[in-house]
């Protein structure tokens, strides 16, 4: 599986501006464990319960996905 790519700075400013398809597999498998998929990162459907939940809410599992695209929860927090 491919590595995700390093995100420094705001992770935002890096995933908003890419296509599911610019996504490479490890990425889409992290993302999919936060609820997302190829129609809900282009708003064809709703955006999934993850992205209104504090990371507090999350799961460990999505904390962790959270964290290896780059949010903390300070980042994660102010969305």
């Amino acid at each position: 599986m491919a590595n995700v790519r390093n995100v420094n700075g705001s992770p935002d400013e890096v995933w908003d501006g890419l296509e599911w398809t610019d996504l490479n597999e490890a990425e889409q498998a992290l993302w999919a464990s936060l609820g997302w998929d190829a129609d809900s990162w282009q708003e064809e459907t709703d955006p999934p319960a993850s992205d209104e939940l504090y990371w507090a809410d999350l799961s460990s599992t999505q904390q962790k996905a959270a964290g290896e695209l780059g949010y903390t929860q300070e980042l994660w927090d102010k969305e």
